[in-house]
Formats: C-alpha cells, structure tokens, sequence
C-alpha cells in the first residue's frame, strides 16, 4: 500500500501536469521590419516613419480591409478594369522595437507586437500622398512688401511646409516664377508641365500677391480709425500632366495695430506671427490651403511608369507616398497629340487616355514601387511615360 506522503506526491505531479495542459500557450511575439528615407527631417523623423511602416504591415496581417473602385475603361472582352486598395483593417498600441539599422539612406527598423493585443482600426485612412511642386509666387506691388523678407518664395515655402504637414502631401518646390496672365492664372501651360516634370509632381502650385495695402479700419462707432492691413493672395493649382488649371482660391484677412512687420522677423516664425499683419498673412495662408486641399481631394491619385522589365514596372511613387504591396492600379497611355480644348484654342482641357490593363503593386520602396501587369499580354505595350492611376479618390 502506498505511503501518504507517495499519494500526496503523486497527486501534486498530476495537478501540476493538468494545470500546464490548461495554462494558455505562449505565443511568439509577431514582426516586421519598416523602412523610411533619412532626409531633411532627419533620423527621429525617418525612425517614426519606418515604424509607422511595419506597424501599418503587421495590421494588414492581423485584418484587411479592400476598396474597389470602378476605373473608366474596359478591356476588350469587356470587362471593366478595376483600381483597388488594401488597408490594414487593425492596428497595435503597443510594439517593441527589435532592431534598428541603416542602409545608405534608408533607416530599417524592425518591430516586434503581440498580436492578441490588436484592436480594430476605425477609421481607416484611403488617401494617397499626392506629389506637389510650388513655385515662387508673383507680387504685384513689391513696394508694399518691403517690410517683409523676401515673401515671394518664403510664404510658398511655408505653404509647402505646412501641406506636408498634414500626411497628404509630397512636395518639392522651385525656383521657376510662373507667371500669372492678366486675369490671374498662367496661361502658359507648357510651363506648368515642364516644371511637373522635372519635380516629378502630379499637381503644380502657384500663386500671387495682389495687395498688401494698409488702411484706416474704423472703430468705437465710426469716432476714430485704427492703423490697419490686409493681404490679398490668390492662389492657383494646375494638373501638371495638361498643365490645366485645376482650381483657383483668392483669400482676403486683414491685421489691426501695427502696419510694419520688419524685415528682423523671419516669415512664419514665432516672432512674425506676433504682429498684426504677421498673424492676418499666416490666417490668410492656412485657409488657401484648406481650400486647395479640398480641392485636390477627390481628384485620383497618379504616378508614372519609369521603367518596363518584361511584366514588371516600376512607378515614381512608394511608401511615402502610402502605396502598399496589393495596391492594384489603372494602366493609361496618355497620348499628347491628342488634346481636348474647350472655349480657349490655346488652353488645352487635358489629353486623350487609353487604358491598358492593370498592375499589381508587388514591392514597395520610399521612392518607387514594382507592379506586375495584367494581363501579361498588356506588358508590350507599356513604356515609360505612361500612367498608373487610382481612378475613384476616397476621402479619409
């Protein structure tokens, strides 16, 4: 007969062994390597991007939402081509970061979450970044601006700063000077797309400074007139493909107090915004760019085809402009001698497009990304120049 103590022994072997059969198994944390650009932003910025990059692929693998958008064209056998998008449908609030090196430019960082901890994602984000390029803007009476240091290319700069800001834009600006026609925006359209391709930019930004005028705002019910300013700028957003003008916003805000800003006070600084007129300018700007924001908004995301290699091609967009791997896009051969005008004979509206197929995002890198077309059969009337397009833009 066995001993108490042997029974007891036995007995806690066998909880111990049924508590590690009913204990939850341990699961391997799940990881993902993200990679950014190190540019002006420098190493902190490109860490936050690179993170956001794998964390963004670690919730596609937990869940996955599509959109489809009907494109324009149809195949021949009829059946209509189609643009569409995978977003992650989950997202992670906590992660640890594994690894973090670098390449060149490029900043790697791999991120370890568990992935019982993900949580569905609300709301979920469709836009791509779209490329931007803006010019100095013209001033139609320099004199008024003397007291401003060079406003003609600092206000588009900060404009650009502040679009990029937003996560919906890439930009880039220039030192070429559109100049407006007499009723406003450039009448030059092959301007606009020489400067569209040369910074590799889907819309181009200009814009002029019509007055700065200062003025005797009345006050306490007419008696007195208090020293005042206003600034009136128009702004103009053309298609770089066209060169067409896209949209047209002119924005009025005045400043009441002190008329002068100094040229001391760099433009969009602490110290600028202080002033009167400082604060009405940097008013006036950030209502321009909501409206041109929403201008662009539901026009379709593009890039362009660079290179063909049998089936695959490689896009001027990548992973800063939000193109993820399954992306699937509309191929168009825009043909330039075809252009459509409309009441303008000089102005054209835009060209005439062919659709070609479609393509498969495969690979994506910060600059570019690598598609399969399809059908493969389409792949020998590709070339570089062409289109890829998301043809329904949706809001985020």
């Amino acid at each position: 007969m066995p001993s108490n103590k042997l029974v007891r022994s036995l007995g806690s072997a066998l909880l111990a062994l049924l508590l590690a059969f009913n204990a939850p198994a341990q699961v391997a944390p799940a990881e993902a390597e993200g990679v950014a650009l190190i540019d002006e932003g420098g190493t902190a910025r490109a860490r936050q991007l690179a993170i956001r990059d794998a964390l963004e692929q670690l919730g596609l693998r937990s869940a996955a939402r599509v959109d489809v958008a009907a494109g324009s064209g149809a195949r021949p056998a009829g059946k209509p081509l189609e643009s569409s998008r995978v977003q992650p449908g989950a997202e992670f609030d906590n992660y640890k970061v594994v690894r973090e090196w670098q390449t060149g430019q490029l900043l790697h960082v791999r991120v370890a979450v568990k992935e019982e901890e993900a949580r569905p994602r609300g709301n979920v984000n469709l836009a791509y970044r779209k490329k931007i390029v803006v010019t100095p803007f013209h001033v139609r009476s320099s004199p008024q601006l003397d007291d401003i240091d060079n406003i003609a290319t600092r206000l588009p700069q900060e404009l650009l700063r502040r679009m990029g800001e937003t996560g919906k834009f890439l930009g880039k600006d220039s030192p070429y000077v559109i100049a407006p026609g007499t009723t406003g925006p450039a009448a030059d359209t092959a301007a606009v797309r020489r400067i569209a391709a040369l910074y590799e930019s889907q819309f181009v930004i200009s814009g002029e400074i019509i007055d700065a005028s200062n003025f005797g705002k009345p006050a306490y019910y007419g008696l007195l007139k208090k020293d005042a300013r206003r600034i009136e700028i128009a702004f103009y957003v053309h298609d770089g493909l066209s060169g067409a003008l896209v949209a047209r916003r002119t924005v009025v805000a005045e400043g009441v107090g002190e008329r002068r800003i100094g040229r001391d006070k760099p433009f969009g600084s602490a110290s600028f915004a202080a002033t009167p007129f400082g604060g009405a300018i940097l008013r006036a700007l950030d209502e321009g760019i909501a409206q041109i924001t929403r201008d662009i908004a539901p026009l379709p995301f593009m890039a362009k085809v660079v290179q063909v290699q049998g089936e695959r091609i490689f896009i001027d967009a990548g992973s800063t402009s939000s193109v993820t791997p399954g992306d699937q896009l509309v191929l168009y051969r825009s043909d330039a001698r075809q252009q459509v005008y409309g009441n303008d004979p000089l102005v054209p509206l835009g060209t005439v497009e062919a659709p070609l197929g479609t393509v498969a995002i495969v690979q994506v890198q910060p600059g570019f990304a690598i598609g399969r077309i399809e059908p493969a059969s389409a792949a020998k009337q590709v070339s570089a120049g062409d289109l890829v397009r998301f043809d329904v833009a949706v809001s985020p």
